[in-house]
């Protein structure tokens, strides 16, 4: 099984080769945009992914401040 980056590339590649054959140019823009994100992700180094997804884990785990509480209505009592 190839690795991470290696797939991405491919898939980059498959990217180009699609925007290469349509006449469509938003289809063309959206498949050469997206050929450039693959790329730079499978070129990009793994360690700031790593710190990235090391960060975003950290502040999942801290209080959340600001949160209300929902007040549930209650029914009116009849007298």
């Amino acid at each position: 099984m190839a690795d991470r980056p290696d797939e991405l590339k491919e898939t980059a590649a498959q990217c180009l080769a699609l925007a290469h054959s349509t006449t469509d140019p938003r289809t063309r823009a959206a498949l050469l945009t997206m050929a450039l994100k693959l790329y730079e992700r499978a070129t990009k180094p793994a360690d700031d992914y790593e710190a990235a997804q090391r960060e975003f884990n950290d502040r999942q785990m801290l209080p959340r401040s600001g949160m209300q509480q929902q007040q549930q209505m209650q029914p009116k009592k009849e007298e």
